[in-house]
């Protein structure tokens, strides 16, 4: 239907104008709408939540349209490049929004940035300077803008909202693509993937719903009906992560629950300490995470579910490193190594293959997947990224309360965990969007008292997100 319905509009000159016309009305009526404060703002929210929707790259039209990766895909299809056309449309509708927010604290926001986290601001340049060196320069330069617009706007909504407000927005965006997949493959059978492309993707998205709403289960529901409702919530995103039959998944969830429970007793104790747990939990977590991968059909087939796709992955990774020891320096340019199809034999990824005769299509592992990308020295900066993270993290759990302090330490264990067996820190889905947002928000709340806990900017903060 949604094939017919876009060749239908494009295919006829006639339509395309009526519906262009239609577009600028409606547009012209949301803009005035949008001028009030209190309309702006709710709208706002609303394209966050969207934007968290669509961030793991959804297979449900329109919003598979919408991710900046298109743009890397674009090719001849006119569809694939909404994006040029929605995002432009989005700042002008909300100008008013955006212009506060340049006004009043985009330049204090990115030097807290900046000056906090060195790392992950140069990070953040390697992919389009990485077009100089790339094995595809086409395709590295069109996935670089890809990432340079999704993480421009992550950066938007990251320095915009507090904790409090980030937690209801990342939460409702998980729910609802948890419930638009269940509406929409009501059969949930074995590795149910719901929306997404691959049932992995799904697990990890259920995995980290299931955190947060267990987190403001316990720490941020301020009734007994939200309490009721978070609690509801938490066992129905669990129920869709064994539903995934993914087993790194299901151990990712029962981990990070036991991270949310131990908050209190990490808030307690001295830095020094509470950094050594944490560090010591996630290490015991990615030991038994590669103890999983390494006797999968051994332990997994029984207890958490059937989940052979791992199988291999402890092949073809000493491959990949021996690849990219052979550029050390820069790499291969960001999404250039594995372009078998494009160039063949050109690039070392058509040569990798595992016993069974599969060839990987991508790292499978976080840093592998940088070490490809931009060579040590980018590798060297997400890991000062994340350490810088985890540090300030750390310090967030004696100056704020566990239900928005918790939300990084959560994270940060959970991207830790979840790129042991995914490259998912090296690609523009989710978990860039989220890592994107606990960095910059972390970076700006790095800048409070640690004895009041107050801003050294106060400028046209959004009240909070509701419901909650």
């Amino acid at each position: 239907m949604a094939r017919m319905i876009r060749e239908l509009i494009f295919g006829n000159t006639y339509l395309l104008y009526l519906f262009a016309c239609v577009a600028a009305i409606v547009t012209i009526l949301i803009f005035q709408l949008a001028s009030q404060k209190k309309i702006g703002l709710l709208w706002e929210k609303w394209f966050a939540v969207c934007y968290v929707f669509v961030s793991p790259h959804v297979n449900l039209p329109p919003f598979n349209y919408l991710h900046f990766i298109n743009l890397a895909e674009a090719g001849d299809s006119n569809v694939a490049k909404l994006p040029w056309v929605f995002y432009p449309w989005v700042i002008f509708v909300l100008s008013g929004r955006f212009i506060s927010f340049f006004k009043n604290q985009f330049v204090e926001a990115l030097s807290f940035l900046v000056s906090r986290n060195p790392g992950f601001s140069l990070y953040c340049l390697l992919p389009i300077t990485s077009t100089l060196w790339s094995l595809v320069p086409e395709i590295t330069l069109k996935t670089a803008i890809a990432f340079t617009g999704f993480t421009i706007f992550s950066f938007y909504v990251g320095a915009r909202y507090e904790w409090r407000e980030l937690s209801g927005l990342l939460r409702w965006g998980y729910t609802s693509l948890a419930i638009v997949s269940v509406l929409r493959k009501p059969s949930i059978g074995a590795e149910f993937a719901g929306i997404t492309g691959h049932k992995n993707a799904f697990g990890s998205l259920m995995v980290m719903s299931t955190a947060l709403w267990y987190l403001h289960y316990s720490q941020g529901a301020k009734t007994q009906k939200e309490r009721w409702i978070a609690l509801g919530f938490m066992f129905f995103s669990f129920y869709l992560v064994r539903a995934t039959s993914s087993g790194g998944s299901l151990v990712n969830s029962l981990m990070l629950i036991v991270v949310v429970s131990s908050l209190s007793f990490l808030s307690r104790l001295k830095f020094q300490w509470a950094f050594t747990s944490i560090v010591g939990f996630t290490v015991l977590g990615i030991i038994t995470s590669v103890y999983i991968i390494d006797n999968l059909e051994a332990i997994v087939v029984g207890g958490l579910g059937k989940d052979l796709t791992l199988t291999g992955r402890t092949e073809f990774w000493p491959q990949l490193i021996a690849a990219a020891n052979q550029r050390p320096w820069f790499g291969y340019g960001f999404d250039g190594f594995f372009q078998q199809d494009e160039i063949g034999e050109q690039t070392p990824a058509y040569f990798i293959y595992t016993a069974n005769g599969f060839q990987p299509r991508t790292a499978h592992n976080g840093a592998i997947a940088v070490l490809l990308s931009f060579g040590y020295p980018g590798l060297l900066l997400i890991l000062s990224s994340l350490v810088t993270n985890l540090v300030l993290a750390v310090r967030q759990l004696s100056r704020s309360p566990l239900s928005e302090s918790g939300i990084p330490i959560v994270y940060l264990v959970f991207i830790m965990l979840n790129n042991i067996t995914e490259g998912s820190i090296g690609d523009i889905g989710d978990v860039w969007l989220a890592y994107v947002l606990l960095t910059v928000r972390l970076s700006i709340d790095s800048s409070k008292s640690p004895s009041t806990g107050s801003r050294t900017y106060e400028r046209d903060l959004p009240p909070p997100l509701y419901p909650d």
